[in-house]
């Protein structure tokens, strides 16, 4: 495990006194790959990293969905699919394992193959079985931490300027007096430079703000009585279907295949109480955990999400792959982010990266194997294919709480609020999927309001 003397960067901020605000900092390809690493990092992964430091109801509902999976007793869930749920892997664990703060800690990432030698295909689970239906008995071990050719995704020789939003640019005289000219600041007596060493705490808290603030380095860096005590949180807001943005609901294999839920509404408000739903919908619901935070930026980019990662995205967009990236691929698994080989959901609205290959990680890495084979005999553990058992029936709250269905705590429910009715709707599940980000009431936004606004 890397030392905290180790994990430490330092930052160059320009401070401008009066309104205590960063006009922006410089930094260098350490602290840019781990800004850029932000994207690639499974929702879940955030909700657990953040949970116990965030503002309440920050990520919209994910925590309370959270949280759900973690009371799922093994009558509904495994807990080898809770462990892969909980803590999801990042597709990119290769090329995150020496960066200089790894949030997801990918340098403990574990990989496996079969014990055949014409299999090139290597797992991320133990659990998983190889192509070739043979179990994983071999464990690699990569000896060097760093793979050949470095880690991260930008060129080492670059610099770069980020506004306080998470614009990235290279450096640039003029682009920091226009800065300046923004903030009425070019006397240079309303600015102030600062050297700043910073490690995971506080890249921690970045990464918490870059979610909830249009400010996360004025509210993450800054202490008082420069900076706020807390960052200000700014709830996204969830607007009406634009059919000419990039958004687009689930294209399954199978036509014929739907998952429908009863939604208990109150009619006097219009707002879901809560939703009767199969196995089927917890497994959508579950996935959603492993998706990394860029997919949401790639598929949503006028989503009106109020924190800054959609600038992050965007400036990874704007960048010359050629100047700035070590390689095209580097870009790419940016822009495009995957799940983790081994993580699908039957019904895909985002692919798995491929499949790394035996030939790919040899080529990255010195390998040692373990032999796996005197352990217990290995069952096959997928997230493709269902998570949750069933046929089960289960009770989600309009803000993501899940819980298996009991008819005396919904009538309970129902009688004490009179809201007797109810509809069955077809699920539109990116709009879900939005909707649990930005939202603290996710079912409603998604299925029930958006109708009035659209009308609207």
């Amino acid at each position: 495990m890397a030392s905290e003397a180790s994990q430490i960067m330092s930052l160059k901020i320009l401070v401008e006194k009066e309104k205590n605000r960063i006009v922006f900092v410089e930094a260098n390809k350490d602290f840019v790959d781990v800004l850029f690493s932000f994207l690639t990092i499974p929702l879940g992964t955030i909700v657990r990293l953040t949970r116990e430091h965030s503002l309440k109801g920050e990520i919209g509902c994910l925590n309370n969905l959270y949280e759900s999976l973690e009371k799922f007793d093994e009558d509904f869930l495994s807990s080898e699919h809770k462990g892969m749920l909980l803590h999801p892997r990042c597709a990119t664990d290769v090329y995150c394992r020496d960066l200089k703060v790894n949030l997801v800690e990918c340098n403990k990432s574990k990989y496996y193959v079969c014990q055949s030698d014409r299999c090139d295909v290597v797992s991320y689970y133990q659990n998983d079985s190889c192509p070739c239906g043979k179990a994983l008995h071999f464990e690699l071990n990569l000896l060097n931490p760093v793979p050949q050719g470095g880690s991260g995704f930008v060129k080492p020789t670059v610099r770069f300027m980020i506004t306080d939003d998470f614009q990235v640019s290279p450096t640039s005289t003029m682009a920091g007096l226009s800065l300046l000219g923004n903030f009425g600041a070019l006397d240079g007596s309303k600015i102030e430079e600062r050297l700043l060493n910073i490690g995971k705490d506080e890249v921690l808290k970045l990464l918490k703000c870059s979610l909830a603030s249009r400010t996360p380095f004025s509210d993450s860096i800054l202490e008082p009585p420069f900076g706020k005590t807390k960052p200000m949180i700014n709830y996204g807001q969830y607007g009406p279907r634009m059919m000419n943005l990039s958004q687009r609901d689930v294209d399954t294999s199978n036509k014929d295949e739907k998952i429908n839920l009863k939604l208990i509404i109150n009619r006097s408000n219009n707002r879901v109480l809560y939703a009767e739903v199969e196995e089927n919908f917890v497994n959508l619901l579950c996935s959603f955990l492993s998706f990394p935070i860029g997919y949401i930026f790639k598929e949503f980019p006028y989503l009106s999400f109020k924190g800054c990662l959609g600038n992050l995205y965007k400036s990874v967009q704007d960048f010359d792959v050629n100047k700035f990236f070590k390689s095209e691929e580097m870009k790419a698994i940016l822009l495009d982010p995957k799940l983790a080989p081994g993580t699908s959901y039957d019904n895909k609205l985002i692919g798995e990266a491929v499949n790394l290959s035996w030939l790919t990680l040899k080529s990255l890495f010195k390998i040692e194997f373990i032999d796996l084979s005197s352990e217990s005999t290995l069952r096959e553990v997928k997230i493709g294919g269902g998570l949750v058992k069933g046929p089960s029936m289960f009770m989600v709250t309009d803000s993501l709480s899940i819980a298996p269905l009991s008819p005396i705590s919904g009538i309970f429910l129902i009688n004490r609020l009179k809201v007797p009715l109810s509809d069955i709707q077809e699920l539109e599940t990116l709009r879900l999927l939005v909707a649990s980000l930005v939202s603290r009431s996710a079912l409603t936004d998604a299925f029930v309001l958006k109708e009035t606004k659209q009308e609207t």
